[in-house]
């Protein structure tokens, strides 16, 4: 048996490759086919209902502008409410039929239940869940003062996406669901701003911050919302990051080398844990930063009712 596995670590790996690139002009033109005939008869949205939580800053708000663009109901849930009753109105401005506004916190199982059933009871059904809301951490290793966690968050990380994956399996045809996920974008958490537990909003800066950009939060909230009015399973943004699945698989020492050629000549850090000069222990261990995260799309929710 060892000798066929060593056989078969020589083999399968160039074969697979080539295999892959045989196939890959067929599967583009399916894919671009498939994707035209859904760009012209995807789902109208006018007067559909929509459920935006994470809306009152980044991904989700521009997310929520581009619904309002084809005149949807929404329905806009975050925790600090007073950033949403701005995003209401330019909302409506651009074409949004209606706009509620909810105050939820979305680690709340009371809160998600409220805000479902309130928007069932005004508009009598839900079209689309957007959920862009997640919860993010930055530190650096060393200033951790329990390891016992990073197991459940990397648990975390990885059970999101298999969560929902797992889920079109089992709803099949009764809801669509369109994962989304991206690479560096600019929004508030790449400029030092995270919102505390309570919701208040605390801006730092450390000099693995300073001067951070991203790409537009308005163009991938464009692939959002159009991937998931046309029904597509996975929206990736920028869309080349899927080649580095293939060196993760086969060539993962060529990615380990480009990360310690990229970080090799990283400056000394000059503050601690959220740059604001106080000590780790001084921050409070209920606080938590943004949530912030990959977006999920649900669609055709009511068929579930």
């Amino acid at each position: 048996m060892d000798l066929v596995n060593s056989v078969l670590n020589f083999v399968v790996p160039p074969a697979s490759l080539v295999m892959l690139a045989c196939a890959w002009p067929a599967f583009t033109f399916i894919n671009i086919c498939e994707r035209l005939y859904n760009t012209f008869f995807g789902e109208d949205m006018e007067d559909k209902v929509v459920i935006i939580t994470g809306a009152s800053s980044g991904i989700g708000e521009q997310i929520a502008y581009e619904y309002a663009k084809r005149r949807t109901n929404l329905v806009l849930v975050a925790r600090r409410e007073n950033r949403l009753w701005g995003i209401r109105e330019k909302a409506r401005q651009l074409g949004a039929k209606n706009v509620l506004i909810m105050a939820a916190d979305v680690v709340k199982e009371d809160d998600c239940r409220r805000f479902i059933t309130e928007t069932v009871n005004f508009y009598g059904r839900v079209d689309h869940l957007v959920n862009t809301v997640s919860l993010g951490h930055t530190f650096y290793l060393e200033e951790a003062t329990d390891t016992n966690v990073f197991p459940i968050l990397m648990a975390a990380k990885a059970a999101v996406i298999n969560f929902y994956e797992t889920l079109k399996l089992e709803v099949k045809d009764d809801v669509g669901i369109t994962i989304a996920t991206h690479g560096w974008i600019g929004t508030e958490i790449t400029r030092g701003k995270f919102m505390m537990d309570e919701g208040a909003d605390m801006q730092w800066k450390e000099e693995r911050e300073v001067g951070a950009s991203g790409s537009s939060v308005e163009e991938f909230a464009k692939l959002i919302v159009a991937g998931a009015c046309r029904g597509d399973p996975y929206v990736k943004y920028p869309g080349w990051y899927d080649i580095f699945l293939l060196y993760r698989v086969f060539a993962p020492n060529i990615l380990q080398w480009t990360f310690r050629m990229l970080f090799a000549h990283q400056g000394a850090r000059k503050t601690s844990f959220i740059g604001t000069g106080r000590p780790l222990l001084e921050t409070s261990p209920s606080s938590s930063p943004q949530r912030l995260g990959a977006p999920i799309v649900m669609q055709d929710l009511q068929k579930m009712e």
